[in-house]
C-alpha cells in the first residue's frame, strides 16, 4: 500500500483537465474516432495486435492478457495533451490553433490462473469539439443572421476484457465493452433584430455493448527469435439512439424541450491483424493492419459520407534488460513508429488521409512497483483542397503503471 500511495496522488492531481480543442470534423458522424490506446504501444504509433507483454496490458487485443506475469496485478492510468494548428480558406488568424489535457484511459488487470487472464478499463472510443460560426437563413424571409455552433461530448467505453490460453502457443480473448455518451451542439442566433436571442441545443444519446474477439499465436522460431502473430474482429452493431431538442431565451425560459425521434447509429465491421518479431528478448519489431467497412452503413449527409476506413503501422522497440535470478526484467525502452490510412469521413468529395511519426520511452524502477511510459507523436489530418481544413498536432502522451505481488503467500502456480 505504501508503493501504491504515489500513484494515488498523482491520479488525484491529474484528474482536473483543461480543453479548448477545435476538432471541425467531429461534428460529422459520432465525431473523432478514437485510434490511441493509451498504454504501452502509444510509442509505437499504437501498433500491437501481435505485441505482448508480461507487466503491462494491451488492450489492442485482447487475447494478450494471457502474457501477462502470473501472481501480479497492474494498474495503469493514461493521460494526453495535444496542440493543434490549422491551416485553410475557412481558418482566421484568431482560431489557427488549440490545446488540450484530459485523462484518457484507466485499467487494472492480473493474470487470475495459468490459463485465464483478465482486465478492466475504461477509455474513449469517440469524441467531439468543434466551434465555429455561419449564417442562418430566417424561414419565410431573405434575411439572414449570423450563429455561432458548439460542439461538445462523445461515446466512452467501460470494458471487461477476458484472455484464455487454449495451448502453449494459442490464446483467445474477448472484450466486452459498453458503449455510452451523448453529442451535443448548441446553436445561437447572433442578431439585435430579435428581441431574445435564441439558443437551440441538440442532443444524441447513444448507448449499447460492443464485442472486439482477438486471437494470438507465438512461438519461438529459434533461441534468438521469438514471433507472435495476432488478428482481431469486431461485428457489425447499433447503437440506440435517442434525439433531443430544447430552445430557450435569452433569459434561460424554456420554449421548447422535446425527445424528436429515437433511432439507431450503425458500427461497422472492423477487423484488423499484426505480428510482431523479437530478437533475444531485447528487439522488437511490429507491424499492425485495421479495416473498417463503414460503407456498408449507408450513412449520407449533406456534403459528407462514411466510408471504408483502413489505418496501418509499424514500431520499433529496443529494451534495456537485466537478469535477476533466473528471470529477464525490463529497466528501460525505446520505441519509434509510424502510421498511415484514411479517416471514416468523405468530405466535398476527399477522404480524410491520417499520418504521423511517434517516439517513445520507458522507464522501469526496481525500488518500487511504478513505471511510466512517455510517447510524442506528430501528425497531421485532412487536406486545404476544396475549401476544407487540414490539423497538423503534436500529442504527448504518458503512461504510468503500478505492477506489484497479487499472492504473495499460500496458493503457488507452476
Amino acid at each position: 500500500m505504501k508503493n501504491f500511495l504515489p500513484l494515488l496522488f498523482l491520479l488525484v492531481t491529474v484528474s482536473v483537465y483543461s480543453q479548448n480543442t477545435n476538432s471541425p470534423y467531429s461534428i460529422l458522424g459520432i465525431g473523432d474516432l478514437e485510434t490511441n490506446f493509451y498504454n504501452r504501444t502509444a510509442g509505437l504509433a499504437n501498433t500491437g495486435v501481435a505485441y505482448r507483454s508480461e507487466r503491462f496490458m494491451i488492450n489492442n487485443n485482447p487475447a494478450s492478457y494471457t502474457g501477462m506475469q502470473q501472481q501480479f496485478f497492474a494498474f495503469e492510468l493514461s493521460g494526453r495533451a495535444q496542440f493543434v494548428n490549422y491551416t485553410g480558406q475557412p481558418i482566421t488568424g484568431f482560431s489557427n490553433s488549440s490545446k488540450d489535457f484530459a485523462i484518457k484511459h484507466f485499467s487494472v488487470g492480473t493474470k487470475i490462473n495459468k490459463f485465464w487472464g483478465s482486465s478492466f478499463g475504461l477509455m474513449p472510443f469517440s469524441s467531439a469539439s468543434y466551434a465555429f460560426t455561419s449564417f442562418k437563413n430566417i424561414q419565410g424571409t431573405n434575411t439572414s443572421v449570423p450563429a455561432q455552433y458548439e460542439g461538445t461530448g462523445g461515446v466512452n467505453q467501460i470494458y471487461w476484457g477476458n484472455a484464455f490460453q487454449i495451448t502453449k502457443h494459442f490464446s483467445v480473448g474477448i472484450n466486452a465493452s459498453y458503449l455510452f455518451g451523448s453529442l451535443t451542439q448548441t446553436e445561437t442566433l447572433l442578431t439585435s433584430d430579435l428581441q431574445t436571442s435564441l439558443v437551440t441545443t441538440n442532443q444524441i444519446f447513444l448507448k449499447n455493448f460492443y464485442f472486439t474477439y482477438g486471437a494470438q499465436y507465438y512461438f519461438p522460431v529459434n533461441k534468438h527469435w521469438d514471433l507472435s502473430l495476432g488478428a482481431t474482429y469486431s461485428m457489425k452493431q447499433k447503437l440506440a439512439a435517442e434525439y433531443n431538442v430544447s430552445v430557450t431565451d435569452n433569459s434561460s425560459d424554456i420554449l421548447k424541450n422535446t425527445i424528436t425521434r429515437t433511432d439507431v447509429f450503425r458500427l461497422p465491421t472492423s477487423t484488423a491483424a499484426g505480428i510482431s518479431l523479437k530478437k533475444d528478448k531485447k528487439y522488437t519489431f511490429s507491424a499492425d493492419y485495421k479495416y473498417q467497412a463503414w460503407t456498408s452503413t449507408n450513412v449520407v449527409g449533406v456534403n459528407y459520407s462514411l466510408q471504408n476506413s483502413n489505418r496501418g503501422s509499424v514500431g520499433f522497440e529496443i529494451s534495456n534488460n537485466k537478469q535477476y535470478i533466473n528471470q529477464i526484467y525490463e529497466r528501460s525502452n525505446i520505441q519509434a513508429g509510424a502510421y498511415y490510412g484514411t479517416s471514416y469521413l468523405n468530405v466535398h468529395g476527399q477522404q480524410l488521409k491520417e499520418m504521423g511519426l511517434t517516439l517513445g520511452y520507458g522507464l522501469n524502477s526496481f525500488k518500487n512497483p511504478l513505471g511510466i511510459n512517455i510517447a510524442m507523436e506528430l501528425g497531421q489530418r485532412g487536406t486545404t483542397k476544396n475549401s476544407l481544413i487540414k490539423e497538423r498536432y503534436v500529442n504527448f502522451t504518458f503512461t504510468v503503471s503500478h505492477h506489484d505481488f497479487w499472492l504473495t503467500k499460500g496458493r503457488k502456480y507452476e
